[in-house]
């Protein structure tokens, strides 16, 4: 009989739910799902939910909760007083605090005190890049700003693994076709401040001053379009595309029709949107920070400071440039695979 794990995961994300898929292949996986994307009642509910799948799993010795949040520090508690093994993923929001950009788990001292009982309480905690667990960013601050758990949480005696993302989309067949001029960027903007931390505005002043270069911008929510509009005359630029989210489809063969794809974030994990967009095929370029220059290693440009001079520079060398693109994808199935994922996951858990 195999060994019974509880997997508790704020939404059903393609890459949460990947883990899902190869913890499967080892152990018999219970699925938590507390639906955060569907409303707070219903992310209420799932949290009670998931205490009591993990209270009634007597003969379950592990959990694992995505993200150090509200709903991780009741799961941590209650795991080490049923004296069971609890695991926390984070992946970028629970490792950082901007109060200027309003982001961050520990800029509400209620969500950043839930983080700290979290990862207290925890067995281990697995970052999926080095950066979250301890980390200066100079892309934002020249000084540093300082970054990742250890930082955020004095003493924090709790072991720390980095296990990389994985990429679960399969890379297209051709890579050759004729490629749309343009730059792509996707990011989620469920807050205004988003479109900052993603590096949108400075790809709009380069899109300001240079229309002969062509611009995407998705997952740009429309209750922001007015506000976008009065800030950065978005509507005004014809070398501009808005799209808001797309299906994940979409995304992938918009991706795959681009030239370039930019991720001037100054906060970010490991971002899976930069990891598909270069499985697609698309040069890279991208800020400084966390994962993004791990992710693209040797195969595209990337930017010292926010500063919109260097990135518009980065884009010209990019869409210059006569790129490898099956290499460009070859590199993220090489080093972001599945089997790497599940392998230093179960090395972890059956140790």
């Amino acid at each position: 009989m195999r060994e019974k794990l509880i997997l508790v995961l704020p939404t059903r994300s393609t890459f949460m739910r990947m883990d899902f898929d190869l913890l499967a292949e080892e152990f018999a996986v219970t699925e938590v799902n507390l639906e955060q994307d569907r409303s707070r009642i219903a992310y209420l509910k799932g949290i009670f939910r998931a205490l009591k799948v993990i209270r009634k799993s007597r003969d379950c010795r592990r959990i694992l909760v995505w993200f150090a949040d509200y709903h991780a520090a009741p799961v941590a508690l209650l795991s080490r007083f049923l004296k069971k093994s609890c695991y926390v993923f984070i992946g970028g929001y629970d490792a950082v605090c901007y109060p200027e950009l309003s982001y961050g788990v520990y800029f509400s001292r209620f969500r950043g005190s839930c983080a700290r009982l979290a990862l207290k309480n925890c067995a281990c905690i697995i970052a999926n890049h080095v950066a979250l667990l301890s980390s200066l960013n100079t892309y934002y601050e020249p000084q540093g700003h300082t970054d990742g758990v250890y930082k955020m949480i004095p003493g924090l005696g709790t072991p720390g693994i980095v296990i990389h993302n994985a990429i679960a989309a399969a890379p297209p067949s051709d890579l050759t076709s004729q490629r749309d001029r343009q730059v792509l960027t996707v990011g989620s903007t469920p807050r205004l401040q988003d479109f900052y931390n993603k590096g949108f505005d400075l790809l709009a002043a380069v899109a300001k001053r240079r229309p002969d270069l062509k611009f995407v911008f998705a997952g740009i929510r429309d209750s922001w379009r007015a506000e976008l509009n009065r800030l950065f005359q978005l509507d005004k630029l014809e070398n501009l595309t808005v799209l808001p989210g797309l299906p994940h489809a979409e995304m992938l063969d918009l991706m795959r029709r681009s030239a370039v794809y930019a991720q001037p974030s100054i906060s970010e994990g490991m971002p899976n949107a930069l990891m598909e967009a270069m499985l697609m095929g698309c040069v890279p370029v991208g800020s400084n920070v966390a994962g993004i220059p791990t992710v693209i290693g040797e195969h595209g440009f990337v930017i010292a400071k926010r500063d919109d001079q260097l990135l518009e520079s980065a884009l010209d060398q990019a869409l210059a440039a006569e790129p490898d693109r099956r290499a460009i994808s070859d590199s993220i199935t090489d080093r972001f695979n599945w089997e790497i994922r599940q392998e230093k996951l179960l090395r972890l858990l059956l140790a």
